[in-house]
């Protein structure tokens, strides 16, 4: 099979026909971007590092991994809640198609009695206690089933950012989005864990996603993480894709000021070094645990070392599988697993002769397909 070609929606055609305009971010692109036509699926994503040392997650799905190939709305909502003391709390909410609404003109999504509501600026995160019905999260993560809940409000510190025109083309049909409407933020409210209601206070994030190429077969890996420094905000998300797509990478980084200003991104070629690896007890595959990241636009150079300190969560959905199709995949060169990690951030930015460094801590996502991952991500 020859090789998909991917690029970055970049042209003045693909700003025309997602709507976007080039340097400007408008309140309509966190709506609804899509139908829900067999293979497309899109999701709103919010996940917050709270002051008492929580962790939230939430996010409101048009379909998940097991159902994208299916006509129509099938809407989720999961909600996982790691307390203080490192236990984790989740339910996945899945409603009829007549429970959805979605608005065009804004963040506006209702799955029955859970809402967003947001406008770039202010967003309302709702999720009625659950009652404990599903313990899967739609991406192949398993456990217990908790009752939780959630009510808090999000208020953003920085400015919207998105690829381009706002993802990337995969030949003529196929696509890939992404806008991250809030870098970083405040947050205050309430969670409901632990038969308890939880009065919390600290920082989040949203993006919002959507497209029609699969996870699993486009995708070799990708790490995901985010840090807020106060003063300065940075953004990762290198995505490498599969041999048929000629593990081409897809890298989205960028820098704001304390005041949401662009500071730098680097949309190109990053190099990127393992500086430690370990073995992942789950899936018994080798991981980065300490990666080091350099970004360069014009003068201006970033490194970006993240320091893996413990996993949050890992899922292998391959262990579901029956033995003849685990060996299967494993001949394909495929054995799709994740993990979710609290980690180290360390930043050292040069712009011309002045050098900031900035450390802290932060939370990234390594979602690995394959067997191996380390000579696909080095360069």
């Amino acid at each position: 099979m020859a090789n998909v070609k991917v690029r970055l929606m970049d042209k003045d055609e693909d700003y025309k026909k997602m709507g976007t305009k080039k340097g400007t971010i408008e309140v309509w692109e966190d709506g609804k971007r899509d139908d829900d036509r067999a293979g497309v699926y899109e999701w709103w994503y919010f996940d917050m590092i709270l002051d008492d040392g929580s962790k939230v997650v939430v996010h409101f799905n048009t379909k998940d991994n097991k159902t994208i190939d299916k006509e129509g709305t099938i809407p989720s909502v999961v909600i996982k809640i790691t307390s203080p003391d490192g236990k984790e709390y989740k339910d996945n909410v899945i409603l009829a198609a007549a429970d959805a609404h979605f608005g065009k003109d804004r963040c506006d999504v209702k799955f029955g009695p859970h809402f967003l509501d947001g406008d770039l600026k202010t967003y309302h995160i709702h999720v009625d206690r659950t009652g404990g019905v599903n313990g899967t999260d739609g991406s192949g993560g398993q456990g217990e089933a908790s009752d939780v809940g959630c009510d808090l409000i999000l208020t953003s510190t920085a400015k919207p950012w998105r690829p381009g025109a706002g993802g990337f083309a995969f030949d003529e049909d196929g696509y890939f989005t992404w806008l991250c409407a809030v870098p970083r933020g405040t947050v205050t409210g309430t969670l409901y864990y632990d038969g308890k209601e939880h009065q919390v206070t600290g920082a989040g994030y949203h993006d919002h996603q959507w497209g029609n190429v699969k996870h699993n077969t486009t995708w070799d890996h990708w790490i995901w993480g985010r840090q807020d420094f106060g003063d300065y905000a940075i953004l990762v998300f290198d995505i490498g894709t599969q041999k048929k797509f000629g593990y081409q990478r897809l890298p989205m980084m960028f820098l704001e000021d304390k005041d949401g200003n662009l500071v730098m991104e680097d949309l190109t070629t990053p190099k990127c070094k393992f500086l430690q690896e370990y073995k992942e007890k789950l899936s018994e595959k080798m991981y980065p645990k300490e990666i080091e990241y350099i970004f360069k636009q014009d003068d201006k150079v970033a490194k970006y070392t993240i320091e893996q300190a413990y996993e949050l969560e890992a899922r292998d959905p391959t262990a579901q599988l029956p033995k003849i199709m685990q060996g299967a995949l494993k001949l394909k060169g495929l054995h799709p697993s994740t993990s979710r990690n609290f980690a180290k951030g360390t930043l050292e930015f040069l712009d011309g002769q002045q050098v900031i460094r900035r450390s802290g801590d932060m939370i990234y996502e390594f979602v690995y397909m394959g067997t191996t991952v380390k000579e696909k991500m080095e360069n």
